[in-house]
């Protein structure tokens, strides 16, 4: 199982000492991994080399993932970051899509793909988020949605697999009106979605569900099922490393 902190536009280099701290003890660390779970923390792009070395003088096997990056290989595209850079800084995957990206800087579903191109050919593992709003779930339009943010993606995971990448992807559901609302999906919605997924796009499209919006350690046990969620994509609760653990408690066990 697959759980991401998305620190989103957080964390300066003290609070991660802080966190790391409260993380400490690689043993329990490295026997949840064995169990099959792994922690991955993305943080802000300063941080990516920052934290990695940090996790490393620790023995704290986490992964480390980018928030986003650039469509484009390389070139004048001042303040962008591109694919390449996070391979050179050892970043192992990277977010495309969060809803914020597309609601604050207008991402569109065709520049998601474009992006889990790039993704998928410089090796970088894709977490490609899409969901629907209050008002497109309350209209009836969801699983028309989640095709339109979903299909131009799954084309070209098609394509890269054709031509022999084989680098798996997992899609973040992530509910617009549930972000940072308190609110989370029903295990119900949950289904629908992995149902939806399997449907439109084969049982493959479905095999790296996780799901994302406003998950804490009183709403995470609900929402766990085995063979429809893979993980899950965790904010502000995860800036908090006594929330990390009491989640991981929660669900796995202290080792």
């Amino acid at each position: 199982m697959l759980m991401i902190a998305n620190w989103k536009m957080n964390m300066t280099k003290s609070e991660i000492f802080a966190f790391l701290d409260s993380l400490a003890g690689e043993d329990r660390w490295r026997a949840w991994r064995d169990r099959g779970v792994r922690l991955v923390l993305c943080p802000s792009y300063p941080y990516l080399d920052f934290l990695g070395d940090q996790c490393k003088s620790r023995n704290l096997p986490f992964g480390i993932m980018a928030q986003n990056m650039c469509a484009f290989e390389k070139g004048a595209y001042t303040g962008e970051v591109s694919a390449a850079m996070l391979k050179d800084q050892g970043v192992e995957g990277v977010l495309l899509g969060h809803s914020e990206r597309r609601q604050y800087f207008g991402e569109t579903d065709g520049a998601v793909a474009e992006k889990v191109t790039r993704a998928l050919s410089t090796g970088l593992l894709p977490v490609v988020c899409f969901g629907e709003t209050r008002q497109e779930r309350e209209s009836g339009s969801c699983a028309e949605v989640w095709s339109r943010q979903v299909g131009p993606v799954w084309e070209r995971v098609r394509k890269s697999r054709a031509e022999g990448i084989q680098t798996p992807v997992y899609w973040a559901y992530e509910p617009v009106w549930a972000i940072g609302t308190g609110q989370t999906a029903g295990l119900e919605e949950i289904r629908e979605v992995s149902s939806h997924l399997r449907k439109a796009f084969g049982e493959d499209c479905a095999s790296g569900l996780l799901y994302g919006g406003s998950v804490n350690d009183e709403s995470v046990s609900g929402l766990c099922e085995k063979g429809t969620v893979h993980g899950f994509l965790v904010g502000t609760a995860f800036l908090d490393g006594g929330n990390v653990l009491r989640v991981f408690d929660r669900l796995f066990g202290r080792p």
